[in-house]
């Protein structure tokens, strides 16, 4: 059900972009400006993350960050002619890191808010879809909104807008972890009655944990790139990296070998 939505959504919002963004896919890829100056004089282009939340970035086997915005990043370094440098901490953290020059980019399954724009400047939207709420597979109870979970344990990521969506409802209590995975520890154990997070993750945790399912998908905000608000031209230029990705059919395939 996640996927299905998720599919028509991100249609969707493609389709949208796609006009509101011609114009500026012309310019956008553009290399010049003195961040990207820098990253080429440099070698290295730098984004931080935080490998917990699959498809968008995880750990393999071998202690490697793998995902769908790992992927988008490396066409990014690639156009740049440069190398991607991975800097790993937990998402709470990114964006001060972000803002104190510790990387670029903020890859990390970002949510778009009026108060992450005050702080940060965002690519376009790269991806929509559904929050989810996930629960025990012994959970019992009809849920189809947030509100529904009153008087229960919800874990959440610290840091995150569906940690800041729960705190606003009066009658939940909020459980917070340094990781997603930690979370949905919590739930499968009985620790936490549910989960709240981005449903394509939602579905993901769904898939390898046996004890867990999906019980209600909730409208999510679109998802995109945070970068420091003194380095627009790399904002610009990542903006016309995911417009040609769109038109060439590379960022349709990455959807389908991480989401599908």
């Amino acid at each position: 059900m996640i996927r299905s939505s998720f599919a028509r959504s991100f249609c969707l919002l493609l389709s949208l972009m796609l006009l509101a963004t011609a114009l500026a896919a012309c310019g956008g890829a553009k290399t010049s400006g003195s961040t990207i100056d820098q990253i080429k004089k440099d070698g290295v282009l730098r984004i931080g993350t935080s490998p917990d939340y699959p498809p968008f970035e995880s750990l393999d086997d071998k202690n490697n960050v793998i995902g769908f915005d790992i992927d988008i990043m490396t066409e990014v370094a690639t156009k740049l002619g440069v190398k991607l440098e991975i800097v790993q901490m937990g998402f709470d953290n990114l964006i001060p890191a972000l803002n104190a020059k510790k990387f670029e980019v903020m890859a990390a399954g970002v949510s778009v808010d009026e108060d992450r724009k005050k702080a940060v400047d965002f690519t376009r939207p790269y991806m929509a879809g559904n929050y989810a709420i996930v629960v025990h597979k012994d959970f019992s109870g009809k849920v189809t909104k947030l509100e529904d979970l009153k008087g229960k344990t919800v874990a959440v990521q610290i840091g995150t807008v569906q940690a800041d969506d729960a705190k606003k409802i009066d009658g939940i209590t909020v459980k917070e972890y340094n990781l997603f995975t930690e979370a949905k520890s919590a739930v499968s154990a009985k620790q936490a009655d549910a989960l709240y997070l981005d449903g394509t993750v939602g579905d993901a945790f769904v898939k390898a944990d046996k004890n867990l399912k999906v019980i209600a998908e909730l409208p999510a905000q679109p998802t995109a790139y945070a970068l420091r608000k003194d380095t627009p031209d790399l904002t610009k230029y990542i903006t016309g990296v995911l417009d040609e990705m769109e038109k060439n059919g590379k960022l349709d395939q990455l959807v389908q070998k991480w989401f599908k």
